[in-house]
């Protein structure tokens, strides 16, 4: 069993009621953790929306770790 490093970027969406539905929307994939961490830290610039939904951010990205059959 091996591992993914898939890399995801954060989005609120506005639930209508000005609440945030945290979203995430996968981008890209690596085989090495170190790579992955490299992609979010050099692509990763969270940001705020105007008003009225500055409870609301975009941008953001995280690694999530995918184990993986080899067979």
């Amino acid at each position: 069993m091996s591992n993914v490093y898939v890399v995801f970027e954060d989005i609120d969406e506005d639930g209508g009621f000005g609440d945030a539905i945290p979203t995430k929307e996968a981008v890209v994939a690596f085989y090495t953790k170190s790579k992955a961490d490299k992609y979010v830290l050099e692509n990763s610039h969270e940001e705020v929306y105007d008003v009225p939904y500055d409870e609301l951010k975009r941008g953001g990205m995280h690694v999530e770790t995918v184990p993986v059959n080899d067979d």
